[in-house]
């Protein structure tokens, strides 16, 4: 008895795996030093908060009358400078770290890792090579930018003459 010969079994096809997105894993060093700078942020954040809490906190201790103390006539010399500087500083302090870690929160959403890459993405987008061309390319005169520009047509000195000419023809005929 002859086997018969078997026939080709196709496997069924299946669908192509989904792409994984290949960005940089968090683990990576450049991925580490664009976290560094939001966690240097967040660090300067709690630094700067507990300062303002700490001067508040002796500002209102300085304030409050002493027990046993007439509180119609404080003992406190109050300079408005002295706070209003106090006050500035503080706020810059905050508002400086917050833009720290915004910075380094960016820097990690968008993976930039230093300021050359930043700024061939920013000009890349911006179109910077197209605006910004050579000193070659870019007009010297008034004249020549209209011209550049495509907007006007610019009318020579021989074409106005002949049309001078032209126009004194006309009305001698």
């Amino acid at each position: 008895m002859a086997r018969p010969s078997p026939t080709p079994v196709t496997p069924p096809l299946q669908p192509p795996p989904e792409p994984v997105d290949e960005g940089t894993p968090i683990t990576s060093a450049r991925s580490l030093r664009q976290l560094s700078v939001f966690f240097l942020g967040s660090a300067c954040l709690l630094a700067s908060t507990a300062l303002t809490r700490k001067a508040v906190w002796r500002r209102q201790l300085r304030i409050a009358p002493k027990f046993y103390e007439p509180n119609t006539n404080p003992h406190e010399y109050f300079s408005p400078f002295h706070d209003a500087i106090q006050a500035l500083n503080l706020a810059t302090m905050n508002c400086a770290s917050v833009g720290i870690m915004a910075v380094g929160g960016a820097m990690w959403t968008f993976d930039i890792a230093n300021m050359t890459e930043a700024q061939k993405i920013l000009r890349g987008r911006l179109g910077y090579e197209r605006i910004y061309r050579s000193e070659e390319d870019v007009p010297r005169g008034l004249g020549e930018l209209i011209a550049a520009s495509g907007q006007m047509r610019i009318v020579e000195e021989e074409d106005e003459e002949k049309k001078e000419e032209d126009g004194k023809d006309d009305k001698e005929q």
